[in-house]
């Protein structure tokens, strides 16, 4: 007879996998993506143009992109615990490439092999893999887990800085390359397990979850029927998800990539400008936590739709810059619906579709999101450097953010008109 779950917060084995799946996102994605972004000014001082140099993060997220679904169907049979190792390891070789590189080929070499890298410790196998350890609390683990990546893009970016400033680039990045080099895979290989079931335990559940009874069912029913992806590719609820994820990474990603370059151009240097970018990513952190916390207490689709909305709201503060009360706004406006995004990606996942084919499903919509990721930061310093300006890109970007106000209307609607219950092609939750 399975023993009853304790009510309310309680010790368990999950929360080490939320640490350690924390401190893997800290080093691995904060320590590169970030990172990388950070270094921009360095690279053009080279005399490149803003394109080339932007290019970079493109040419990492592009590799990302079009390996998320290879990774999602890979981690739906096999290991997550050798993605973090092999990932971190990659990464490494990718930074000291990106340290010694003089030509934009190395450039976007070393880009290339930091994104091979990324897809084994990016956002998209932590999250399958807390999915699989939490039946209650999931929004809160998965915004704990995914606010390691903006902390360590916080800490990364002071770090990339300072240390060009101080040492050089190539100093710069053999430091990065140690930290992702050693920290990622030596948590994954002491302290994570694939599933409670390798240790005879049950996934995280607290006594009275009303989500609990609904989400088992689903599981159940998914353990037998799983959902093809062909089949939930012609579910209208998958399409106003990954709609509504795509446009809003437009506004966020160009922000990301752009923010320190667009302050620099209105005459902050690059330490005040990187104290800046620091202070938002650390509200996109905050942001992520309270997406998740938010999550296991309101309808979720709700919650995706304020951030949303937070998002369309806080963007255009950025044409009232360098007017400091904007730049804080933009920081703790943008930055919490910023940071919101990205745990609302598998819990939604999870909301529509179940956890039967949770990598599969969830690597194709982070597909959407990357391909946005890549392209859009791309366009802006295309548009930047052919009109001086980021005017039209930012009008743009805006208009991206409503955008994905209206997808989140018509998913909280059409998930509001589902029965309640595991329908045969969808998950567990469309009430």
């Amino acid at each position: 007879m399975t023993e009853a779950p304790p009510a309310g917060l309680h010790r368990h084995r999950a929360w080490g996998i939320v640490a350690a799946s924390l401190l893997v996102e800290f080093f691995g994605i904060g320590f590169g993506f970030f990172a990388l972004v950070a270094s921009y000014p360095s690279f053009e001082a080279l005399g490149w143009a803003r394109t080339t140099v932007v290019a970079s993060s493109s040419v990492m997220i592009l590799v990302i992109a079009l390996l998320s679904p290879f990774v999602g169907a890979w981690m739906d049979r096999h290991s997550v615990r050798s993605l973090f190792v092999a990932g971190g390891l990659v990464m490494a070789v990718g930074h000291a490439i990106l340290g010694v590189a003089g030509t934009p080929a190395v450039f976007f070499l070393g880009a290339a092999v930091l994104g091979l890298g990324m897809s084994g410790v990016t956002i998209l196998p932590n999250q399958v893999l807390i999915s699989r350890w939490f039946t209650s609390r999931l929004g809160l683990a998965n915004g704990i887990v995914s606010a390691g990546t903006v902390l360590g893009g916080a800490l990364s970016t002071m770090v990339v800085t300072l240390a060009t400033e101080a040492w050089g680039r190539r100093a710069a990045f053999s430091l990065l390359a140690a930290c992702v080099g050693l920290v990622p895979p030596t948590v994954a290989l002491l302290f994570v397990r694939d599933r409670p079931s390798d240790l005879g335990l049950e996934p995280y559940e607290e006594a009275g979850d009303v989500r609990v009874a609904d989400e088992r069912a689903a599981a159940a029913q998914g353990a037998s029927d799983p959902p093809s992806l062909r089949r939930t590719m012609r579910d209208p609820v998958f399409w106003w998800l990954a709609g509504g994820i795509l446009f809003a990474t437009v506004p966020c990603y160009t922000s990301n990539k752009h923010l320190i370059l667009y302050l620099h151009d209105l005459g902050l240097d690059a330490t005040r400008a990187a104290s800046v970018k620091s202070m938002f990513i650390l509200f996109a952190g905050v942001g992520r936590i309270a997406a998740g916390v938010l999550a296991d207490r309101l309808p979720r689709a709700s919650v995706l739709l304020g951030v949303q909305l937070l998002a369309a709201l806080g963007f255009p503060l950025v044409f009232l810059m360098p007017w400091w009360p904007a730049v804080v706004a933009y920081v703790v406006l943008f930055g919490l619906a910023y940071g919101g995004i990205m745990p609302m990606m598998p819990i939604m996942v999870v909301e529509g579709f179940g956890l039967a084919a949770l990598g599969t499903v969830l690597g194709v919509v982070k597909t959407g999101y990357d391909l946005g990721a890549a392209s859009a930061p791309l366009a802006a310093a295309w548009v930047h450097d052919r009109t001086g300006s980021y005017r039209w890109v930012f009008l743009a970007n805006g208009l991206c953010a409503w955008a994905a106000v209206a997808c989140g209307i018509a998913l909280r609607a059409r998930l509001r008109r589902e029965p309640a219950g595991p329908p045969p092609a969808a998950g567990p939750n469309r009430a």
